[in-house]
């Protein structure tokens, strides 16, 4: 667990942060929901004050996260299943989910539904990578379309995309096998590509480039059944404090 401190700079900074576009918004997920994203350099501390920033800039987007916050009441905890998430004093934070590659640590909050954030580089899949054990034939033939008819970066897609939604479901990949987590109906939207997965239950997502690989964000409705793992830890950790 890590408690937070100074935040109440950070937090006002993210005013500025979102204002400047390093935290973005993303569309087209679904009507109701916010859906923010940012990253920064990865340090020592980096998840609590991107997290920190993230509320900031969803409590000016959202009033359930408005004023939510004080200086000593931000904690970041781990899942028994290594997914973090929020507590603001006695009382569930919104949705939050990291990703760290080549040195940058990548962040992405959710103002009701469970989100999940994945980045993936080309290089990942090469060298003999068993593609027939993560992805389905119509999975590759579908995003190489998006990565220039390479295999190697339509499988950084399309992994980005089921590593995000099983994040997203509450639980990575500790209770799905990759070919189980399918990904579907790709769409062009929000400033990059929207897809449906299917992780044990619908789950929305969205990938854009990034560099050279890609960056993708799920959302997976509460409601549905996701997150539980997540939900009732957390119910079960605020009882005690």
């Amino acid at each position: 667990m890590h408690r937070s401190h100074r935040t109440s700079a950070e937090y006002l900074r993210s005013q500025d942060l979102f204002e400047q576009g390093t935290i973005h918004a993303l569309p087209g997920l679904t009507a109701e929901e916010t859906v923010l994203f940012t990253s920064a350099p990865l340090k020592r501390e980096a998840g609590p004050r991107l997290a920190l920033r993230l509320l900031g800039a969803l409590g000016r987007l959202d009033p359930r996260w408005r004023s939510t916050i004080a200086e000593n009441a931000f904690t970041l905890h781990k899942t028994p299943l290594g997914g973090p998430y929020l507590l603001l004093g006695d009382r569930q934070g919104p949705s939050l989910s990291f990703s760290h590659e080549e040195g940058r640590l990548w962040a992405a909050m959710g103002s009701h539904g469970c989100v999940g954030i994945d980045v993936a580089y080309p290089e990942e899949f090469t060298g003999g990578y068993p593609f027939k054990r993560a992805f389905r034939p119509e999975e590759l033939n579908c995003a190489r379309a998006f990565g220039h008819k390479n295999t190697a970066r339509a499988a950084a897609l399309i992994w980005s995309l089921k590593e995000a939604a099983v994040k997203a479901a509450g639980t990575g990949f500790n209770c799905y096998d990759p070919l189980e987590v399918r990904v579907t109906n790709p769409r062009i939207g929000g400033q990059g590509i929207l897809f449906d997965v299917w992780a044990g239950g619908s789950v929305s997502a969205w990938a854009r480039a990034e560099g050279r690989g890609w960056l993708a964000v799920a959302l997976a409705q509460r409601a549905s059944g996701h997150c539980a793992a997540g939900s009732f830890w957390l119910q079960n950790i605020a009882k005690r404090l």
